[in-house]
């Protein structure tokens, strides 16, 4: 299983990968620091990303920028979870027009559901 990270905190980014490989080790994990990055790196490889926890405030590309481009060059990710510090209910319902975006967490995003997303999958 692959899990990618999109967020430009790198602690959080640092957390989270500590996170995942002590639920389990054999998780391959990417990380990329903004949007426009981890969409030219999708762009280039189509690789096959099986989940992934998108950041929505970033510079260079936000969250729903890269949701955009990604719908625009078809490249498909099948479990797509916002992650973000934002409870904007315009938020919420903004993830709900994007069908590749299964759900909406809030930070701090726990072990378990770390746990529950990655048994979705």
């Amino acid at each position: 299983m692959e899990i990618c990270i999109i967020d430009d905190d790198r602690v959080y980014q640092l957390l989270m990968e500590k996170m995942i490989h002590k639920i389990d080790s054999t998780i391959s994990i990417k990380a990329f620091y903004n949007g426009d990055e981890a969409f030219q790196y999708y762009k280039r490889t189509r690789c096959e990303c099986h989940l992934l926890l998108l950041d929505i405030n970033m510079p260079h590309m936000d969250g729903w920028e890269f949701l955009n481009h990604l719908a625009e060059e078809e490249i498909e990710i099948s479990q797509i979870y916002l992650a973000t510090s934002s409870i904007a209910y315009s938020d919420i319902e903004k993830a709900k027009e994007f069908k590749n975006v299964k759900g909406y967490l809030t930070k701090p995003i726990t072990k378990e559901k770390i746990i529950e997303i990655t048994k979705q999958n």
